[in-house]
């Protein structure tokens, strides 16, 4: 009996839990559009292949 009523219980909360962050998930995606996404990933690409360029150029002039 304590087994059910423990299986039982974590059911009930992994349902909860699972609900909850359905309900999370969903209104994250309501509230940022895809095009700020889009912007977002660019600006970060962006930014992470300048500081690559400067690091390789201070690596070359550091060799030279």
């Amino acid at each position: 009996m304590r087994r059910l009523t423990w299986f039982l219980m974590g059911f009930v909360v992994a349902l909860v839990g699972g609900g909850y962050a359905k309900r999370r998930v969903r209104a994250a995606a309501t509230s940022i559009p895809p095009v700020k996404v889009a912007q977002r990933v660019k600006h970060r690409v962006t930014d992470a292949v300048a500081e690559g360029k400067a690091a390789m150029r201070a690596r070359e002039h550091e060799l030279s």
